[in-house]
């Protein structure tokens, strides 16, 4: 079974290495809302994200990330079942640092994210294009500092 441009790969396939993947950019999308979750999506696509993977849980999203390391991670800040920090806290624990956009509709939570991408709900394309943006400028200068 080759994997689907738009969803993640069941268990044991997607690997990095699967000659099946389709090039470009890969995104983890943790969101327990599914219609916000493919919006994310369908905004990313023109970015050059061409697979992705979603998850409502940290545990489904660590599962997710350990499958396949995302480009870049979109995190719903309250998930019904924990919370996007937690999740990001854990799989950063497992595969180092990545390139996040945090998303939520209560932007008060902004002082908690320790410096990282905050986008609010509602949001359009734009929006996630200047967010992406912003978030690849903090990677680079993170590599640059050698942090």
């Amino acid at each position: 079974m080759s994997a689907s441009p738009t969803l993640s790969s069941p268990v044991g396939e997607g690997a990095p290495s699967d000659p099946d993947l389709p090039p470009g950019l890969h995104a983890l999308i943790i969101e327990d809302d599914l219609v916000s979750g493919l919006g994310m999506q369908m905004a990313l696509t023109p970015l050059g994200f061409s697979t992705f993977a979603f998850a409502s849980t940290p545990m489904q999203a660590l599962e997710q990330a350990r499958m396949r390391r995302p480009d870049l991670m979109t995190v719903d800040i309250n998930l019904l079942d924990g919370d996007g920090p937690q999740a990001v806290r854990e799989i950063e624990g497992a595969l180092g640092g990545l390139a996040v956009l945090y998303v939520t509709g209560a932007p008060q939570v902004a002082a908690t994210l320790h410096g990282r991408e905050l986008l609010c709900k509602p949001f359009g394309v734009a929006d996630v294009h200047a967010a992406y943006a912003r978030v690849l400028e903090t990677v680079a200068n993170i590599s640059a500092s050698g942090l």
